[in-house]
């Protein structure tokens, strides 16, 4: 993509990457590029698409309506984007969470899933149950591993999924073994 196009895509997103307590999310973004980029290996997508989607994908509830005159197609036309790629970019993001199409979406949709896998996401997860207060023993039991394989949807997706979810569901059966012999 034109590095111009891309900075002014990045410059209009960011601040919708706030939360309402300030913090910053567009970070994500930049951590799911080489995940996305490992899983599109020796495939052929649109690299155009999958960057919009990219910048966009964690906005989606805050851009408004995603039809024809919205504020994000308003945006894209602005970005000087063909009509076809701003269609394309809108139905991607529409359908994102629940029904992923084609290689650039189901790219993304894995990127996502493989940062929800794995003993660090595990653990990010026991740490917020700990800032709710929740009693280690019961949190110790709420832990979730990470996503099965069966909703990744690349088959690289999937393996890597699955290698992740088997290593935090090893931590986290130690986690509890070491803690029950503390007890």
């Amino acid at each position: 993509m034109n590095p111009d196009i891309s900075r002014r895509a990045e410059q209009f997103v960011r601040p919708l990457y706030a939360g309402l307590d300030g913090v910053q999310t567009f970070d994500r973004v930049e951590r799911l590029r080489p995940r996305v980029a490992a899983l599109a290996e020796g495939l052929e997508i649109d690299g155009d698409l999958l960057d919009l989607l990219l910048v966009f994908h964690g906005v989606v509830d805050r851009l408004g309506s995603l039809a024809p005159g919205g504020r994000l197609d308003l945006f894209l036309r602005d970005l000087g984007l063909a009509d076809s790629l701003a269609r394309r970019v809108r139905a991607a993001l529409g359908r994102m969470g629940g029904d992923p199409r084609g290689p650039e979406e189901e790219l993304l949709h894995d990127a996502l899933l493989l940062e929800s896998a794995g003993v660090a996401a595990t653990a990010e997860r026991l740490m917020a149950l700990g800032k709710k207060r929740t009693p280690l023993a019961r949190a110790l039991t709420q832990l979730d591993p990470g996503p099965p394989a069966e909703r990744y949807r690349t088959t690289r997706g999937a393996a890597l999924g699955s290698a992740r979810r088997h290593e935090a569901e090893e931590w986290i059966a130690d986690l509890r073994r070491r803690i029950a012999a503390d007890i």
